[in-house]
């Protein structure tokens, strides 16, 4: 699995793909005024909220969905992973998402809509432990995502971010982010299982090749 993962890594830790929202504001609009965005990892006193694109049973409540699975776990005596988190919400049917996420849709799992409120942030840490590759993470900024404002740093790089474009990430490597405006900050994080499919979506739809 390493050598799927690898074959992504190859092209750089954050490329840009043709794959597109094409009016983040008209998505991030559709979204406020048709659901509620809940508390991200609630455990956390930090301002950022969520919205699942996939979800443990198609609901919206974020439970478990945007909780810390660990911490879930341990206290519910279960053994969810983000692979359970696969079945389709009502935001996956938002017309540019879904053409984007409809190829690999049986690979898609644990997704959501990420909102950062002023003062929100995530330290530096990396998604992957160990030997443990099986699945990767696409992001498509959507709005307030570039610095001064926003600065998302992977190792010591600042990302400039092209928003509504899907991107592949490698958040293998050391990451974090920090809200410094006035303004809340959106994005979207994908989980897609790291099989031959998904790979080869990814770059085939990889700019510049």
């Amino acid at each position: 699995m390493n050598e799927l993962y690898n074959n992504l890594t190859a092209y750089g830790r954050c490329c840009p793909t043709k794959l597109m929202i094409y009016d983040p504001r008209d998505f991030i609009q559709w979204t406020e005024e048709n659901f509620t965005y809940v508390k991200y990892n609630p455990r956390k006193d930090i301002n950022r909220y969520g919205l699942s694109i996939t979800s443990l049973d198609g609901g919206l409540s974020g439970n478990p969905d945007l909780d810390s699975l660990p911490e879930y776990n341990r206290e519910n005596n279960t053994k969810l992973t983000e692979r359970d988190f696969a079945t389709p919400t009502p935001v996956y049917e938002y017309p540019d998402l879904k053409a984007i996420l409809d190829p690999i849709k049986t690979h898609v799992c644990r997704s959501h809509v990420l909102r950062i409120d002023p003062g929100g942030y995530f330290p530096p840490h990396r998604d992957f432990r160990r030997d443990v590759f099986d699945s990767f993470r696409l992001l498509i900024p959507l709005e307030n995502m570039n610095p001064p404002r926003h600065s998302f740093i992977i190792e010591d790089k600042i990302v400039h971010w092209e928003e509504g474009a899907m991107y592949f990430v490698d958040t293998a490597r050391m990451h974090y982010l920090f809200n410094a405006s006035f303004e809340p900050s959106y994005m979207i994080v994908i989980n897609a299982i790291l099989n031959k499919t998904t790979v080869d979506y990814v770059i085939s739809n990889l700019r510049y090749m």
